[in-house]
């Protein structure tokens, strides 16, 4: 993988404005809201960028099809050169990741949405890897698809195969994955493992090389709806407490009848279980799940809301509806954003 230097000094030092008129003119779709950081480029034969997607400084994608979701954030420093990248919407690539490796007609990276793959991760889509949404890749994780250098000939081992890392799959720091390995739905691995084969949908596996530790029945711990309301109200009771030290502002809470209330001007929230009127407030979360007329009169009240069990929110540019939705993540709650 070499640095284009000569495009990041020449396309590279464009202002925003100018680099998304230059890649239009080049036959790239490229949607509203879209900006490139200095010393950032983009090589691809078709590229499609949705909307408010950002491209940070000091970044480089060499492909052959680029498709790029909604709100998609390439982090600093981010390296990608292999033959076709996805990647869906709200989901982050963090500084300092590497894409590429020996290619082939099959090499692809794609990505669902809302994943974040953290920091120093190394991604060797030589046969394709596939990510689906809500899945964490954690900071300074390998995933390989080949894996070669004695000849076969002689007899030494020589691996190609795909990777296929299902919905909700959670991978901490240093995880290392083999070639032809699939892992299944909300499984999570332990920090430092190594997979070299399937790992079970919702188990807990570990080590070197990975085991399962714990089944799903083992693992996961299933939550009445009050312990989920519960849960709620102490996340947002702590995401005021963040918001007034962040802000260096008084950010009062108040809980009562079923109700919380976060006083914070503009940016105030409503919490309930249900709803059962309009709020006065900007932003309505509910525990839900919300009918998708209760949806309706909402976004036609202009009010930016969260149905917490229905995994769904409105995209929204009010004040303090990007605070909720980061906070809501801390927790691993995401949200399907409806446009």
């Amino acid at each position: 993988m070499s640095i284009p230097i000569g495009k990041m000094i020449t396309v590279g030092i464009l202002p925003s404005p100018l680099k998304r008129l230059y890649y239009r003119m080049n036959g790239a779709r490229i949607g509203k809201g879209v900006k490139f950081g200095l010393l950032s480029v983009i090589t691809a034969r078709e590229m499609e960028i949705g909307d408010d997607t950002r491209i940070a400084p000091l970044s480089f994608i060499n492909v052959r099809k680029l498709k790029l979701g909604k709100r998609v954030k390439i982090h600093s420093m981010v390296a990608v050169d292999t033959n076709e990248l996805i990647v869906g919407d709200d989901s982050s690539i963090m500084e300092q990741v590497v894409v590429g490796g020996m290619l082939t007609p099959r090499s692809r990276l794609s990505i669902g949405k809302r994943v974040k793959v953290f920091p120093y991760s190394f991604l060797n889509p030589t046969e394709p890897i596939t990510i689906e949404d809500d899945v964490g890749i954690g900071g300074a994780n390998y995933i390989f698809t080949h894996g070669s250098w004695q000849s076969q000939l002689d007899g030494f081992p020589v691996s190609f195969g795909p990777v296929h890392i299902k919905k909700g799959v959670w991978f901490p720091w240093r995880v290392f994955v083999m070639p032809n390995v699939t892992v299944g739905e909300y499984a999570t691995i332990g920090a430092g493992s190594i997979i070299t084969k399937d790992i079970p949908a919702r188990s807990l596996a570990a080590g070197s090389p990975a085991k399962v530790l714990r089944t799903e029945e083992q693992y996961i711990k299933r939550h009445t709806d009050d312990e989920k309301d519960g849960m709620v109200r102490k996340m947002l009771t702590e995401y005021a407490e963040f918001q007034a030290f962040k802000g260096e502002r008084q950010v009062r809470v108040e809980d009562a009848n079923g109700t919380l209330i976060i006083h914070d001007g503009e940016a105030s929230v409503r919490y309930a279980r249900a709803m059962n009127e309009l709020p006065a407030e900007r932003i309505a979360t509910y525990l839900g799940p919300l009918s998708q007329e209760q949806r309706t009169a909402l976004t036609v009240a202009g009010k930016s809301w969260f149905d917490i069990l229905g995994r769904t929110s409105r995209h929204s540019t009010a004040r303090g509806w990007q605070d909720v939705r980061d906070f809501f993540s801390r927790y691993g709650v995401r949200f399907n954003i409806e446009d």
